[in-house]
Parts: C-alpha cells; sequence; structure tokens
C-alpha cells in the first residue's frame, strides 16, 4: 500500500517535473522567437529609415574596383611591402636601424633641431632615404592607389600601412624643419609636397573614400604635420613668392571634414556586415578582436539570440552615422551643437542592445574636435600664404583681408566653425592675428586654446590662433 501511494506520489512529482520544463522550453522558444521578431524589425526599420536619408550600408558598395597595374601605385616597386598591412616594413626596420645610430644632436626628435649645426647633420643622415623617397615620388606618378587582397570581411581586409605613414611623415616634416633652418625654402617645398601627395593613399584612389574611419584620421594627424610646417615656414619668413602660391594650391584640396564623413559612412557598413555574417559560435573571437575564446566562451555566444545581433547592428548604424550630423557639406560648416554625445546615448540602450558595439563606438567628439581643428587652420593657412605674399610685396600686413582678393587669392576662406568670416587684425608689433572661435562657438578675442604638458589641446576653450 505504502508502495503504491509512494510511486504516485512519484509520478506526481515527475510530472509536475515534466510540465515545468515544457513550460520552461516553450517560454524559452517564445523569448527568442520575440527577440529575434524586435531585433529583425528593430534592424529593417533602421536600414531604411538610414537609406532613405542617403545612408548606404551595403558593405560590397565599398569596395574599391579594380585599376590597371601599370597605373596603380601599389603595384610600383616596394610599395605594396612598404605601404599595405598592419606589420613593421622593411623601410620601417631601417628607419628605425639607422635612428639608433645617430647621436641626440641629429636624432629623430624636431625639437633637438635647434641650430644650423643640427638641421645640416639631420638632413646630411637622412639623405640616405633619399632614393626611397624618390621612388615613392615616382610611384605617386601613378594615377590610382588600389590594393589588391580580399575585401569580402571587413576587418580582415588588406589596409594601409599606418605604422610606415607615420614614420615617412614624421621624417618629411623634420627634413622640412630642417630645410626652412638653413633657408631653404624651395626644398622645405619638395618635402611638404611629398607629404600631402602621400595621403592619397588613405583616400583610396579613385573612389576617394577612406576604407575606415582610421584611415580618415590618419590623414588628419599626417596634415597636421603639415599644416605646422607652412606655420612655422611663415614664423621664420622663408617662404618666397613661388612657394607660398604652390601651398595655396595644395591647401586649397585639402577637405578634411568629408574625408572623416566618409570614414564615418564606411563604418556602419562594415560592423553590421561584419555582426551579420559572424556565426553565434565566432561572435566571441569577433568581440575580442580575434583574440583566444574558450568553450564555454563560444557556447555562451552561441546562446546569443540573434535578434540581438539585429538590434546591436540598428544601435552601431545609427549611433554612427548620427556624427555626421553636425558637419554641413553644402555650406562647409561644422556645427559642434550637433554631435551626439555617444557615452550618454548609450546609457538609454538596453545593455543586450549594445553590447557588441559598445566597445567598438567611443566618444566620437574628439575626432570631430581634432578635424574641425585642422581644417580651421587649413582655412587660415591659406589667408595667411596670401598675407605673406602682400606682405612680400608692400612690407607691411593689409588693414582688412578683402584687400587680398583676388590677386592674392580667388576666394577668403570661411570659419569651419560657424561659416562666419575668420578673424583678423594688424598688430602693433607689425604682424598680424588671425583666427577661428573654434570649438566653444565663442570669440575669445584671438585668447589660444590651452595646451597641457604632453602638447594636447584642450579643444573646449579659447580660439585656434595661427601663430606668426
Amino acid at each position: 500500500m505504502n508502495s503504491t501511494l509512494g510511486n504516485k506520489r512519484g509520478w506526481r512529482i515527475l510530472r509536475r517535473i515534466l510540465i515545468g520544463l515544457v513550460v520552461l522550453a516553450t517560454l524559452v522558444a517564445a523569448f527568442y522567437t520575440e527577440e529575434d521578431w524586435r531585433g529583425k524589425r528593430a534592424w529593417e526599420n533602421c536600414k531604411r529609415e538610414l537609406e532613405a536619408k542617403g545612408a548606404v550600408l551595403d558593405w560590397y558598395k565599398y569596395i574599391p574596383p579594380p585599376v590597371p597595374d601599370d597605373q596603380n601605385f601599389f603595384k610600383a616597386p616596394n610599395m605594396t611591402e612598404w605601404f599595405v598591412g598592419r606589420h613593421q616594413s622593411e623601410l620601417n626596420k631601417r628607419l628605425a636601424s639607422a635612428h639608433s645610430d645617430v647621436t641626440a644632436s641629429v636624432g629623430p626628435a624636431t625639437n633637438l633641431i635647434v641650430t644650423a649645426k643640427d638641421a645640416q647633420g639631420y638632413l646630411d643622415w637622412s639623405d640616405q632615404f633619399e632614393p626611397d623617397f624618390n621612388s615613392i615620388h615616382e610611384a605617386l606618378q601613378r594615377p590610382y592607389a588600389r590594393i589588391d587582397g580580399d575585401y569580402s570581411e571587413p576587418y580582415a581586409m588588406p589596409i594601409p600601412n599606418f605604422l610606415t605613414m607615420r614614420v615617412v611623415a614624421q621624417m618629411l616634416s623634420q627634413r622640412a624643419h630642417s630645410d626652412l633652418l638653413l633657408n631653404r625654402p624651395q626644398a622645405a617645398l619638395q618635402e611638404l609636397t611629398l607629404m600631402h601627395d602621400t595621403c592619397r593613399l588613405l583616400e583610396g584612389a579613385p573612389t576617394g573614400k577612406p576604407m575606415t574611419i582610421v584611415a580618415a584620421m590618419i590623414n588628419v594627424a599626417v596634415h597636421g604635420l603639415y599644416l605646422n610646417k607652412i606655420e612655422e615656414g611663415c614664423r621664420l619668413n622663408a617662404w618666397q613668392e613661388p612657394q607660398l602660391v604652390e601651398l595655396q594650391r595644395q591647401l586649397d584640396q585639402i577637405h578634411l571634414p568629408v574625408l572623416v564623413v566618409q570614414g564615418f559612412a564606411t563604418e556602419p557598413a562594415a560592423t553590421t556586415h561584419a555582426l551579420e555574417t559572424t556565426p553565434p559560435s565566432k561572435m566571441q573571437e569577433w568581440f575580442s578582436m580575434g583574440g583566444k575564446t574558450s568553450r564555454w566562451q563560444e557556447m555562451k555566444w552561441s546562446l546569443f539570440p540573434r535578434g540581438w545581433i539585429y538590434q546591436n547592428m540598428a544601435t552601431d548604424a545609427r549611433l554612427v552615422l548620427k556624427q555626421t550630423d553636425g558637419f554641413d557639406p553644402a555650406n562647409d560648416i561644422i556645427q559642434p551643437d550637433k554631435f551626439g554625445d555617444l557615452t550618454r546615448e548609450m546609457t538609454t540602450i538596453a545593455r543586450p542592445y549594445k553590447i557588441l558595439v559598445s566597445r567598438a563606438l567611443p566618444n566620437f567628439t574628439r575626432a570631430w574636435q581634432t578635424t574641425a581643428h585642422y581644417q580651421a587652420m587649413v582655412n587660415e593657412a591659406q589667408i595667411a600664404c596670401a598675407l605673406e605674399r602682400y606682405h612680400l610685396i608692400h612690407g607691411e600686413y593689409p588693414e582688412t583681408l578683402a584687400v587680398l582678393v583676388p590677386q592674392f587669392i580667388q576666394k577668403l576662406p570661411h570659419d569651419i566653425i560657424g561659416g562666419q568670416p575668420l578673424h583678423y587684425q594688424r598688430t602693433d608689433n607689425g604682424k598680424f592675428l588671425l583666427y577661428s572661435i573654434g570649438w566653444n562657438e565663442t570669440d575669445d578675442g584671438g585668447l589660444a586654446s590651452p595646451m597641457d604638458q604632453y602638447g594636447t589641446i584642450d579643444y573646449n576653450r579659447g580660439d585656434w590662433v595661427w601663430k606668426n
């Protein structure tokens, strides 16, 4: 009797457990179905909304078309080895080895080259790389810069070698600095021209589109070095009419915000393509940027609802493209108040809907501040060159910028911040004050943005002033 009752009680418990498991499985299935449906709908709505505004989210449309080898920079001798990939190229190795052999007085740091003797020593030492620079110059005569390789996976595609770009730009900058100290403006111009032209490698000719925002920001950084040397030449009164005319021509070609917008446009297509095509079991590997993953991690990410991946795609695309709202290409102006704070916005999004992209979505405000600052300096540099040309003829700077047009400049560039005229006045010491109102959109009377001990500019304070 007791045995029979025990068996019945056991069956009842087992039945309850089975019913509970069925209910749990049904709830889990309903959860996955609901999240997958919600996620897919969120992504489709987001994609439709963004594409209606002109966004291109098809990754394959960003792949540069093939070009003839004899017209491709990267098919010239040594160029692929030097300028493609994430490795330390043979050119980098030779530069690093040579640096270790030079004395401090002519070493790689520009701030150590302060006398004519230092400058001549640095040029004599770095002349060993002149054949390499000549090869780069010759390769740049080819109109296209298309890297061969597999572009089907955005984060495994071939990319320009940023290490080589940096070291070449730094050496050209130092050589230009040395030439200016020795009053050799034409030689300095040649160094700067090569630096300027090398940036085409980051712009993906013939499409003109940087494949990543990183490439666009490296471009901005290289142009920062370029502008610094133009400014230095003006301070030293080194530039003469022929160099100033050529520098104005080069400066007129530089439109940094356009390149950065193109970089931002590419990023959502790359990220959403990677998320959509990556198997769930490999999601942790993608998330850790190729790092090692455990079996548990792979299993954990395999449980990730597909709908959450779609939600992350929508989060990434919407927030990244929002970072272009502050640039008005029609009027060529930047409006700082229109750039969204991603850090604040991310707090309003449910964690599962941002977990895959939160680490890849920093606050891009600093990138835009840097871009705006250097484009402001590009615009100021064009006017500064015109002012120096005026000064060479008249022995003084003009009362107003209007007299520069059209003899010394065809059109006066405006302030990239807000679009108003750049501020100018002739000073009592025979020089001039030229500035942009800067990121705070406030005229601080030409008080320059402060800089910390590491040379980092506080873009949120002060004006962006041309030094002369």
